[in-house]
C-alpha cells in the first residue's frame, strides 16, 4: 500500500485483515499519514462497558486478577445446515481464512477484555474443536491468556451452544471486587465489593463516569441496545475528526474508539491461537511481531 492513498479517515469492520502482515502495514500507514484508522468493535460503545473500564482505571477493583470473556451462541448447531451457503462459508478456509468462530466472535470478547482492563494479551493457549464433522474450521474454542498487567484471562466462544442467543459477556475480578456485564442485559452492571453485597448499577443513573454519561442516549429505564452502542463509536470518531481539524485534543470521554492497533492485535491473536491449537494447546506469544521487544 502507498500511504498517499490514505487521504481520508477510515472505519473498517473486523477482522481488519486476513494476515498479520497486512495489519502491520495498515498500522504503519495510519501512523505515517496521521489519519484515523478505526475498527468496529462496536460492543465497546455500550455505556456500562465504558463505566466498567472507568471503574477499573480509577482503581475501584484494585489489581485485576482474572477476566472471563464469552461470546457463545447456538445458531450454527444444526448439522443439517452443512450445505447452507450462509453457514458453510464460515467454516471453509478458502473463504474464511485460518479461523471461523474465534475470528468471527471470539475476537470481540478478547478485545472487550483488553478494553475493560486496560491490559493487552501477551501470550495464549488455545483448544479448537470442529464439533460438526463436515466443518474444517472450528465451531467451538477455549482460549486461556495472560495479560501484560498480570491479569489471567479465560475465553470461551462457540457457535453450537444451543439455547444461547447472542452470548457476549464479561466478568472482571480484582482484589477489591468484581464486575459482570452481559450484552443481552446491557442496562445493568453487577458490582460486588470484596466482602460486600451484589449491587446493580443502572445505565443512566446519577454518579456514573463521564465516559458512561457521554455514551448514554436515552433516559434511565428505557431500552438502549446495539444500534446505539455502535453509534457511540461513530460519535467518538466524529469528535476525534473534529478535534483533529480544530487542532485540539479530543474529549477524553470520547477517545475510546478501537484503533488499527486493536485490529492488528486481534489478527495476531487469531493466527497464534490457530498455531497453539494445532500444537496441542502450547503457549505462544500473542503479540504482533512489531509489538514484541
Amino acid at each position: 500500500m502507498n500511504s498517499s492513498l490514505l487521504a481520508f479517515n477510515v472505519l473498517c469492520e473486523k477482522p481488519m485483515t486476513m494476515t498479520v502482515e497486512e495489519g502491520e502495514e495498515i498500522v504503519r500507514i495510519a501512523q505515517k499519514s496521521g489519519r484515523i484508522c478505526a475498527v468496529n468493535y462496536g460492543y465497546t460503545g455500550y455505556s456500562l462497558v465504558r463505566h466498567m473500564r472507568a471503574m477499573v482505571a480509577r482503581g475501584d477493583l484494585g489489581a485485576v486478577r482474572v477476566v472471563v470473556a464469552e461470546f457463545a451462541h447456538g445458531h450454527h448447531a444444526d448439522a443439517a445446515d452443512a450445505d447452507n451457503p450462509r453457514v458453510r462459508w464460515r467454516y471453509d478456509p478458502a473463504q474464511a481464512g485460518v479461523s471461523a468462530q474465534f475470528a468471527d466472535c471470539g475476537i470481540h470478547a478478547l478485545h472487550m477484555a483488553s478494553f475493560v482492563t486496560g491490559q493487552e494479551v501477551e501470550k495464549l493457549s488455545a483448544d479448537f474443536a470442529s464439533t460438526i464433522s463436515s466443518r474444517t474450521l472450528e465451531d467451538d474454542a477455549m482460549v486461556n491468556f495472560r495479560m501484560d498487567g498480570g491479569a489471567v484471562g479465560r475465553l470461551w466462544t462457540s457457535s453450537v451452544a444451543v439455547g444461547r442467543m447472542h452470548g457476549l459477556a464479561i466478568q472482571v475480578f480484582g482484589e477489591k471486587g468484581g464486575l459482570r456485564w452481559a450484552q443481552e442485559q446491557p442496562n445493568q452492571l453487577i458490582w460486588t465489593p470484596t466482602g460486600g453485597r451484589n449491587q446493580i448499577i443502572e445505565r443512566g443513573e446519577a454518579g456514573l463516569s463521564p465516559e458512561a454519561d457521554r455514551a448514554t442516549r436515552v433516559t434511565i429505564g428505557h431500552a438502549e441496545g446495539m444500534p446505539l452502542a455502535f453509534a457511540n463509536i461513530y460519535k467518538d470518531l466524529a469528535e476525534a475528526i473534529r478535534a483533529q481539524k480544530e487542532g485540539r485534543a479530543p474529549d477524553p470521554a470520547a477517545d475510546l474508539y478501537p484503533r488499527a492497533m486493536d485490529g492488528l492485535r486481534s489478527m495476531a491473536a487469531v493466527h497464534q491461537a490457530v498455531a497453539s491449537a494445532n500444537d496441542g494447546g502450547a503457549w505462544v506469544d500473542a503479540r504482533p511481531p512489531m509489538f514484541r521487544s
